[in-house]
C-alpha cells in the first residue's frame, strides 16, 4: 500500500496530514517553491504518499481553507519576506 503501514491509513498519516498539507500551501505562497515539481519529484515514494493523505476524504474534509492557514502563518511564523515569494505582508 501507499500508507506508512501498509494499505491502512493510520495515526501516522492523521499525524502528519497536517503538515503535509501545510507544505502545499506555504511552501509556494511564502517561499515561491513548486512543492510538487521542486521537491516531490525528486522522492518518488514522499509524492505517492503525501498524494494519498492529502486525497484521503478525511483530510480533504477537515483541511484547513488555505486562507486562514496562511493568515496563522504570517500572524505568528514570519517576520519578514522570504526570498522569493511572490506576495507581500
Amino acid at each position: 500500500g501507499n500508507y506508512l503501514l501498509g494499505s491502512d491509513f493510520s495515526y501516522a498519516e492523521c499525524i502528519s496530514a497536517p503538515w503535509v498539507q501545510w507544505f502545499y500551501v506555504t511552501l509556494p505562497y511564502f517561499r515561491g517553491i513548486d512543492f510538487e515539481e521542486e521537491i516531490l519529484s525528486k522522492f518518488d515514494h514522499l509524492s505517492v504518499w503525501m498524494r494519498e493523505v492529502c486525497n484521503q476524504p478525511s483530510c480533504v474534509d477537515s483541511k484547513c481553507p488555505e486562507e486562514e492557514m496562511i493568515a496563522a502563518c504570517k500572524r505568528y511564523y514570519v517576520s519578514y519576506l522570504s526570498p522569493g515569494a511572490s506576495s507581500s505582508l
